[in-house]
């Protein structure tokens, strides 16, 4: 018998922190509504379920932005552009840890700094072998739930139909073991 579980050695960690239940800040979202404005200053509030859980004083400096979370506790974050290709530039954060270009920045510990120097995951990165089948048949079914579009290929439709086929028989074969443990064999890598 299997010893510590159903998820022992399958190396994504279900105990760190999701970037869906973490504080973030987006430029991509300041920069639409126009707060990024030199000397410009605001509040970003936060809410759980419509109530407030949460702020962050912002102001707008020459090179980036002033973060004040904690009351006396100023955090600078550097802000950087790269061009587009047909024109315009995109607004970055510099990730005050690596200083890596990001676009979210995560609150964790009174401080902002990317996903990866706060250790935070996304929820489909820990899920279990039933959890990445049953994403990947959902994701086939919705892409084939209208049929085959006007300008798609049949070899690329039919191909689409035989992976999901063969998810749906994972999926099918995963809920028979149950409990049993990891079934042997590369049956869910058929699609």
């Amino acid at each position: 018998m299997p010893r510590g579980g159903p998820r022992c050695g399958s190396g994504r960690p279900g105990y760190r922190l999701k970037s869906e239940d973490s504080r973030s800040i987006d430029i991509r979202r300041w920069n639409k509504a126009g707060l990024l404005r030199q000397g410009r200053a605001f509040v970003w509030e936060w809410d759980v379920d419509g109530e407030p859980s949460g702020s962050v004083g912002v102001v707008r400096t020459e090179a980036g932005i002033s973060l004040n979370y904690k009351v006396g506790d100023d955090q600078r974050v550097l802000i950087t552009s790269t061009p587009c290709h047909f024109g315009g530039v995109r607004t970055w954060f510099r990730c005050p840890v690596c200083f890596s270009r990001v676009a979210l920045l995560y609150l964790r510990g009174g401080r902002f700094a990317c996903r990866r120097c706060q250790s935070i995951s996304y929820r489909s990165q820990s899920g279990s072998a039933t959890d990445r089948i049953s994403n990947r048949l959902l994701q086939l079914e919705a892409q084939l739930e209208a049929g085959k579009p006007k300008w798609q290929r049949w070899a690329t439709y039919r191909r689409l139909c035989s992976r999901l086929e063969a998810a749906s028989e994972a999926f099918d074969a995963r809920l028979m073991v149950g409990w049993r443990g990891e079934p042997q064999g590369a049956e869910f890598d058929a699609f």
